[in-house]
């Protein structure tokens, strides 16, 4: 796992200046702490860090190959890459290194762009050709490592987060303002949208060539959905679920897994038992409230497969000190408040281990979310399914780690099915978003818009039966967009390698041939994958609700918490923007119950704001330390709690 930045300049245009390579390699540490390097001819610049898990000694970056004519910097797991080198091998290009890295450069030389139709794998890479002056850039299938762009008059800048290409190419940062009502919709925006001027994302599955006079972008690749669908049964799941686990167990330093008592993490921990993992070490986060805690559950799984299993606790201070330091790392909003006990445990796992397997993606491949089986019964039942799923989640959302069924009560009333899939996951309604932004900022059609975007991104599937189809919709945007966005920021935060065996391609593409009450039927979610585990998880650790990942959000945001939120908000820094109405702001933050946000809606605009203040007003190499919190009016952090290893 690395970190990645580079600049191309334009035919013509002055060389960039290295400084700022330098500037943004530096900024890139924490995605590969163990060794960095540069590549400075030409008109091109390009810089890494690495963090070393594939052929530790041999695997430096940029590598080169024999000439020097094929440059590559590269962040992610090839899992194919021995038998790619083999075949390589036997048409006569040598290897010097153990890495996959290696295969990348010499895969480039024998088969060119076509070289991402070969590969399985989580990715993001850059190859620059000197003969051809040529700039190739491509992202894995599925969106898991991320690739930022800047295209200008000047070349072409890129990265894995905006704030090197900034560094690289010595532009200023400022906040896409058009896009700032969809953010706070969905707290997320599709690719290639950012909210950085002038910045876009490689969406997944796509490349890119820049030959100093232009950019091309196409998709290399389209997930295939059959239009009629095939059961998968238990056996064949089980075969898909372990050759998946075992490739993401290939390294050459300890692996551990991150575990939360669920369904999908308790069976990722299975299978690599039951791929030969031996000594496997386990990492939990939790709080001090019971009702939000996983601890005890994550500790049942973790002393029935005997790890060596770590507890953190977090408490007030530590979620409130962490806080401007996601907000550096993440670059992004930060979406929820459950990404900040997860950087603290990807800190606290990073101490022990360089990769961690978990259990992302099983909710979006086997409907695991509630939605899918509520919008199944609103298919099947019509407005009276929907009257009684409205009084259920309105009732479960009395619940302090089911609030946001609340609003899924809401949704349950929208007729239009693509309308409704976009504003599942909503932070607040559309019109409260209308009324807190500006006049030319506001959008008063934000919900058919996204949904017509949904469409055309559907357009290819228009036979699959509405289920599947809502889920290849999560499949497109909130998993790349938002989840896997999320995993990798946070967890490189502690310089951790994430692993998803439940995102293998061949496992997303059986998953997505099966039908959608397959997965997740109108009683139980991933029904076909606790039937493909029973045999390995034992019954009292496949059951239990769907919990997500609940933070004490109203406890922390109280008191200190509260406040900050106030000085953020009601700031003049944050008025003087020209995005928010102040009045409507200040309704938001401090006015009567009616008119007051949750608190979950008042974390996301406060994170908007410290987003602002860490990622536009100023661009660092280094995240906030300690002593620098006054400025963001934070408190002094507190140290964090470890409980007992077994």
């Amino acid at each position: 796992m690395c970190g990645i930045v580079g600049f191309v300049a334009a035919r013509g245009a002055a060389p960039p200046d290295p400084s700022g390579l330098r500037d943004a390699v530096v900024a890139l540490r924490h995605r590969g702490p163990i060794e960095s390097g540069t590549y400075e001819a030409g008109g091109a610049l390009l810089g890494s860090t690495r963090l070393s898990i594939i052929d530790i000694d041999g695997g430096s970056q940029p590598m080169r190959n024999e000439d020097g004519s094929v440059v590559v910097i590269y962040n992610g797991e090839i899992w194919n890459y021995r038998a790619l080198r083999d075949e390589l091998s036997d048409r006569g290009h040598r290897f010097v290194t153990a890495s996959d890295t290696e295969v990348l450069v010499h895969g480039y030389e024998e088969w060119g762009e076509r070289l991402t139709d070969r590969l399985d794998g989580m990715f993001a890479f850059a190859v620059w050709d000197t003969q051809r002056e040529r700039l190739f850039l491509a992202r894995d299938r599925l969106g898991k490592k991320p690739l930022y762009l800047q295209a200008t008059q000047r070349g072409l800048a890129f990265g894995s987060d905006a704030r090197s290409v900034f560094l690289v190419s010595g532009a200023q940062p400022e906040i896409a303002k058009e896009h700032v009502a969809e953010y706070l919709f969905q707290r997320y925006l599709v690719s290639p949208k950012t909210l950085f001027t002038g910045v876009e994302r490689l969406a997944p599955a796509h490349s890119a060539e820049y030959d100093r006079t232009g950019l091309s972008i196409r998709r290399y690749w389209q997930l295939e959905a059959p239009e009629e669908p095939r059961d998968l049964d238990a056996l064949e799941l089980r075969e898909v679920l372990q050759a998946a686990t075992a490739r993401r167990l290939m390294s050459d330093v300890p692996i551990g897994i991150l575990l939360s008592g669920g369904v999908d993490s308790t069976a990722i921990l299975a299978l690599a038992r039951e791929a030969g993992a031996e000594s496997l070490a386990t990492f939990t986060v939790g709080f001090e409230d019971p009702v939000y805690d996983e601890r005890p559950r994550a500790r049942l799984a973790a002393k029935y497969f005997a790890t060596d299993h770590h507890e953190l606790a977090v408490g007030k201070d530590d979620f409130l000190a962490a806080w401007p330091r996601l907000a550096w790392y993440r670059d992004d909003p930060i979406a929820e408040a459950s990404e900040i006990p997860l950087l603290l445990l990807s800190e606290f796992a990073g101490r022990h281990v360089r990769v961690a397997l978990s259990g992302d993606g099983g909710d979006e491949v086997f409907g695991g979310y509630p939605k899918y089986r509520a919008d199944a019964i609103l298919r099947a039942g019509g407005r009276v399914a929907a009257l009684g799923l409205r009084g259920a989640f309105s009732f479960l959302s009395l619940r302090r780690t089911h609030r946001q069924l609340g609003r899924a009560a809401e949704t349950l009333s929208i007729r239009d099915p693509l309308i409704r899939w976009v504003s599942w996951f909503r932070t607040m309604s559309d019109a409260r978003v209308e009324s807190l932004l500006q006049s030319e900022l506001a959008d008063d059609s934000l919900p058919e818009r996204l949904s017509t975007r949904l469409a055309d991104l559907l357009s290819p599937f228009a036979d699959v039966d509405d289920g599947r189809r809502m889920l290849l919709g999560d499949l497109f945007t909130y998993l790349p967009d938002n989840m896997l966005l999320r995993s990798d920021k946070v967890l490189m935060g502690g310089s951790l390698e994430g692993r998803m065996p439940l995102l293998d391609v061949e496992l997303v593409r059986r998953a997505t041939a099966t039908p959608a009450s397959s997965r997740s039927s109108l009683t139980q979610s991933k029904r076909v994958l606790r039937d493909a585990t029973k045999a390995i998880v034992p019954s009292e650790l496949r059951g239990g609700p769907k919990r997500g990942f609940p933070v004490p959000i109203e406890r922390f945001l109280v008191a200190d918490g509260g406040q900050l939120v106030e000085r953020l908000l009601l700031s003049d820094r944050c008025l003087s923007r020209g995005i928010f109405r102040p009045d409507s702001l200040r309704d938001a933050v401090s006015g009567s119950a009616s008119e007051r946000l949750s608190t979950a809606g008042l974390f996301v605009l406060a994170s908007f704001e410290l987003w602002a203040r860490v990622n536009i007003d100023r661009v660092s190499t280094t995240p906030p330390l300690t002593d620098d919190f006054s400025e963001y009016d934070f408190p002094v952090t507190a140290g964090l709690q470890t409980g007992a290893t077994y």
